[in-house]
């Protein structure tokens, strides 16, 4: 058998990840926001709640991270093949404050989940079923996450950080080689990721998600201006959140359209938009189209989290170049 020599010496480093991101800030952060709507849209199809999703993959996620404990590794078609697995035990308070949720929630929650017949609780153990993590198969988030990472691996090849491009049909293989591991990488990610924008900023999951479309619509109108520019604005990164508060115009969405981006029933998502007008996230034009909006004190606290979010988006992208690096992709 060859054993092969890990090098930890050609290590991707997270801070030239983040490097190469704050410097391609505009183009890096329109393909992140895309793999959030596309990742959040399915996730509320699942359930039509995003708080018992959320929980559902946090049990996943804790399980995939006892199996790393334990050198237990499943490929994707192994892994969808068995038809339960023990979960190791778990405390609502723990998930409640993971997912900025209260007590009463979760615990209404994993009911819900069990009532379901998607986890089976007993004295002894805890499974999660075969129904649970069938209910939606992350293909199509799989595709959308490798479809990031590739279009990074080209910005990353231009600044000397990878040898090679890394196609999206790599990563997916890569991914579903190492499904437990890798897939866990996005996992841990996401939850922190939605769970502090959801604490911060906006309550629960579904306003999020509102939100997160009419600023990745607004996104693409600053990118395009971005891209016919002769000369991009310097510092971009700095300054993006006052260029994308900034655009005028006819750019906003009206309320069915956010509806069919999010999945979110149109009267839930009016709701939402309401909540989002009075506490200054969001207007209304003159012709029913929702755009940003920020009071000052919001702006400067969401442009904290932005810029944290940079090394935060870079320490995941960092594991899974590293796996590729590993694994000869």
């Amino acid at each position: 058998m060859v054993i092969k020599q890990v090098k930890f010496s050609t290590e991707i480093q997270v801070t030239d990840i983040a490097n190469v991101v704050s410097k391609n800030y505009s183009n890096s952060i329109t393909g992140f926001l895309e793999l959030q709507r596309g990742w959040l849209f399915r996730a509320y199809s699942v359930f039509k709640d995003l708080d018992k999703y959320l929980i559902l993959m946090s049990l996943v996620s804790r399980t995939f991270k006892s199996y790393s404990e334990y050198f237990i590794k499943y490929d994707y078609d192994q892994f969808f093949s068995i038809n339960q697995y023990e979960l190791k035990k778990f405390n609502i308070v723990n998930i409640a404050k993971e997912l900025s949720i209260s007590k009463e929630t979760a615990r209404r929650k994993i009911l819900e989940l069990e009532k379901n017949g998607l986890i089976i609780k007993n004295k002894k153990a805890i499974h999660i079923q075969k129904l649970a993590y069938n209910i939606k198969k992350p293909e199509d988030s799989i595709e959308a996450i490798s479809k990031f990472m590739s279009n990074l691996s080209k910005l990353f090849k231009k600044n000397n950080i990878v040898i090679n491009e890394i196609s999206t049909k790599d990563f997916t293989l890569l991914i579903k080689k190492n499904f437990t591991q890798c897939w866990n990488y996005f996992l841990i990610f996401q939850i922190s990721y939605l769970t502090e924008f959801k604490k911060k900023f906006f309550g629960d999951y579904e306003t999020l998600s509102v939100w997160t479309i009419i600023a990745y619509n607004q996104n693409l109108f600053l990118n395009k201006k971005l891209n016919n520019e002769v000369k991009n604005i310097e510092n971009i990164k700095d300054k993006y959140l006052d260029e994308l508060f900034s655009l005028t115009g006819s750019l906003g969405l009206n309320a069915m359209t956010i509806s069919d981006l999010t999945g979110i029933p149109r009267p839930t998502v009016v709701r939402k938009l309401n909540k989002l007008m009075k506490t200054n996230w969001i207007a209304r034009d003159k012709n029913g189209l929702y755009h940003l909006l920020a009071s000052e004190t919001n702006l400067k606290e969401l442009n904290k989290v932005r810029l944290n979010n940079i090394n935060r988006i870079s320490e995941m992208v960092s594991k899974f170049f590293n796996a590729a690096r590993i694994y000869n992709v």
